[in-house]
């Protein structure tokens, strides 16, 4: 070989290492596209909410309610799609690639209703559900709904999703009535979530009346900011309870890039340790190795390559999944986000399916 011919060799091969590793590449198998956080509703649901929403009270959430069921452009797009399940939303998948979604009744679920009212509309939602996943088996799963509000109703109603509906696991909209999951008069359901091998995707909904007028007047308490600044103070409260001391095996689920926690991970560490004196719960680890153990964050909402790589840098590639936060995000969007992953293929099987396998007991295809 001359040597024009063998720096020609040297050059493509130096070339080929540099690659990115993308989606695009054919990988050894196909990876099947779970995504995590899929909304949809039912009549019953739609009804209580719009007759929440016809009252006067503050809460943010029933604002949102009154654009979704309104005569407006918002609502005449999105609540037909979060109605109609086996129709609409599986021609879209399959014109975008998504193999299977994992549905939860869309934020606040039950959350709002009166106790008695809420148990029995989890219960409801949660049977169509189980219809709907029955009828195909390889296209959904489902997170089943419960109703903070009853406590002892919800850990029969989680043992009922797991054993007789065969749901896949939990989903709580954060707060209830303004109280958070970290005091332990909720604990049982923490209790038989661990004991159930269930995760709990801890949803956003908008905060609560008592947090929410600095957001008002420029509209930001919904998704643009308040979501994920009410969730991601859930989720550290949390952690700060000792809630992962008590329940070592218990799996959290965030969304949208994890709620914006992963970027501060670090700040937190340093000012916990500063202010343990002054706090009543001694936790046994850093707040942020509570995070790496028992956290696990999605892509909903948020698809931006760069973000992926860094909240993969710093928790790890099983700690990641793909999600879409359909209907309210678009899944032609979504697709493109996945074509655009520059990761390797080890991290795109666990980000796409193996984690969400794993975590919400999904059978291979």
């Amino acid at each position: 070989m001359d040597r024009r011919a063998f720096n020609k060799l040297l050059g493509g091969l130096a070339a080929a290492s540099a690659a990115p590793a993308r989606l695009s590449a054919a990988p050894s198998r196909r990876i099947r596209r779970i995504a995590t956080e899929e909304a949809f509703t039912i009549p019953g649901h739609v009804t209580a909410m719009r007759a929440l929403a016809a009252g006067d009270s503050r809460e943010p959430d029933l604002d949102f309610w009154r654009g979704l069921s309104g005569r407006n452009s918002f609502g005449e797009k999105l609540l037909p799609r979060l109605l109609d399940v086996e129709q609409i939303r599986l021609a879209e998948m399959d014109r975008n690639g998504i193999d299977m979604q994992l549905l939860s009744l869309t934020s606040p679920g039950v959350q709002m209703l009166a106790p008695s009212d809420a148990v029995a509309m989890a219960t409801q939602a949660n049977d169509v559900l189980r219809d709907i996943v029955s009828r195909h088996p390889t296209r959904f799963a489902g997170l089943a709904t419960i109703a903070p509000q009853d406590v002892a109703a919800s850990v029969k109603e989680m043992e009922r999703a797991r054993h007789s509906l065969g749901l896949s696991g939990f989903i709580i909209n954060s707060h209830t009535n303004g109280e958070y999951l970290d005091d332990q008069k909720f604990w049982p359901l923490f209790e038989a979530a661990e004991a159930l091998d269930g995760a709990i995707y801890l949803h956003p909904r908008a905060p609560s009346p008592a947090m929410a007028e600095p957001y008002r007047p420029h509209r930001l308490e919904a998704a643009i900011w308040g979501y994920q600044a009410e969730t991601g103070l859930h989720a550290l409260r949390m952690i700060m309870s000792g809630l992962f001391d008590r329940f070592p095996k218990l799996q959290i689920v965030l969304g949208h890039g994890g709620e914006g926690l992963p970027y501060w991970l670090t700040r937190i560490d340093r000012r916990h340790v500063a202010r343990q004196a002054m706090v009543p719960t001694r936790l046994a680890r850093l707040p942020s190795e509570y995070f790496k153990s028992n956290f696990t964050i999605t892509t909903s909402g948020l698809f931006s390559p760069e973000v992926l790589k860094y909240c993969l840098t710093v928790l790890g590639p099983e700690r990641v999944m793909f999600a879409i936060d359909y209907p309210y995000e678009e899944m032609d969007e979504a697709a493109r986000f996945i074509e655009e992953m520059d990761i390797g293929e080890r991290e795109q099987r666990l980000v796409l399916e193996e984690n969400a396998m794993r975590l919400f007991h999904i059978a291979p295809a």
